[in-house]
């Protein structure tokens, strides 16, 4: 993504003019070169994705869109600059993984790509199991090898059947369990580990997140 300046990609002698606020995905070994119209006014961010994500993500992508490039707009500009903040923030590595899915889902999804959209049965069982382990720290590949299905599939199908991805979902039921703990229990940092955080400072922050307030302000409106 394009944060400033202007630069020229070059892709099989073909030139493409890209500015600031612009996104690109450049598909794998492809052969590119940027050229930046004013090097001392220039400045991008780049994430390359592990072989797995581009050989799980290209299996979505129609025979036009596996070689080259496509440019995106805006809002999958705003997407990867999300994304790029979540990976250099200190979130759990579900949450992480979780996001970066649910972003080429979103992208895909944006640049029109159709998709045959499959409801597996699987995903209730998912949000069961989510409801019964929710305190316990979740790993996609876990679920994925459970439930033998695809961790794309898993996370598209999942958000398209209860408008939220496995990650949020967790977060929203240890805040909710939170919530039922602070109303005998005044220690935020016991109520923080048995809620399944790290500590007070990272339950602060994820209940605010979640509710828009702090867990202290939130005993005083629950009395």
């Amino acid at each position: 993504m394009i944060e400033s300046g202007e630069t020229i990609l070059t892709i099989d002698s073909k030139d493409y003019h890209f500015s600031v606020g612009d996104a690109v995905i450049i598909m794998p070994y492809v052969i590119h070169n940027y050229q930046p119209v004013d090097i001392d006014n220039w400045a991008f961010t780049m994430i390359y994705l592990a072989d797995s994500y581009k050989e799980a993500f290209t299996k979505f992508l129609g025979e036009d869109l596996k070689i080259g490039i496509a440019k995106l707009g805006p809002y999958e500009f705003s997407l990867i600059k999300n994304l790029s903040k979540t990976l250099l923030s200190d979130n759990n590595e579900f949450g992480e993984e979780v996001e970066i899915i649910d972003c080429l889902n979103s992208i895909i999804d944006s640049i029109e790509v159709k998709i045959e959209k499959k409801i597996n049965t699987n995903i209730e069982s998912i949000r069961n199991y989510i409801n019964n382990n929710f305190l316990e720290e979740l790993s996609l590949d876990t679920l994925q090898d459970m439930f033998h299905i695809d961790k794309f599939k898993l996370i598209r199908s999942f958000k398209k059947l209860y408008n939220i991805t496995p990650s949020a979902y967790q977060l929203q039921l240890k805040v909710d369990y939170s919530k039922q703990l602070m109303k005998t229990e005044p220690d935020l940092i016991s109520v923080a580990l048995a809620s399944g955080f790290y500590d007070q400072a990272h339950f602060t922050r994820e209940f605010k997140k979640t509710t828009g307030m702090t867990p202290r302000y939130d005993i005083i409106s629950m009395k």
